[in-house]
């Protein structure tokens, strides 16, 4: 009989670089102090490793922002709650979340994650997103797209204590 031989994700061969989104806000935010949520499913071929993560705001996509900071909302406008739904836990410690600056990166600079973190495959990551105030500047009508980056692991390819 072979001998088992237990896979760690330090041998898993990275293939796939993915990316997962979520874009909300918009007219969502009329006051700009509502709390949104929004989900990503993960999908069922595979689980999905986040390295890095990344925000954009409706002012950078249309050049709004002529330099930065000028014209921009406190820590990017938003607080941020992620959860892994998997697990039901949450990956902030705060339960308002925390400033979208101190968790998402620019597309330039993303924000690299210092240890990785596995997301299932067939669960969703859950975020809360709150808006910062009113003004001026002010996050009312802002559309915010938040990018997880990283790649996947086909199921069944790395073993699980699931």
């Amino acid at each position: 009989m072979p001998a088992y031989i237990r896979k760690r994700l330090g041998d898993v061969f990275i293939d796939s670089f993915f990316q997962y989104s979520v874009t909300v806000g918009g007219a969502s935010f009329v006051t700009g102090l509502e709390t949104l949520v929004a989900t990503i499913p993960i999908q069922t071929d595979a689980d999905f490793v986040c390295v890095h993560s990344v925000y954009e705001d409706s002012q950078i996509a249309t050049g709004l922002a002529a330099a930065p900071n000028v014209g921009k909302p406190l820590n990017g406008g938003i607080l941020v709650r992620m959860t892994d739904g998997a697990t039901q836990r949450d990956l902030t410690n705060l339960i308002g979340g925390v400033p979208v600056t101190s968790l998402f990166g620019s597309g330039q600079r993303p924000y690299m994650w210092p240890l990785t973190h596995l997301f299932r495959a067939n669960t969703p990551i859950s975020f809360q997103v709150t808006g910062q105030g009113v003004g001026p500047p002010t996050v009312v009508g802002m559309t915010f797209r938040l990018t997880l980056g990283g790649f996947k692991v086909p199921t069944g390819t790395l073993q699980t204590d699931r």
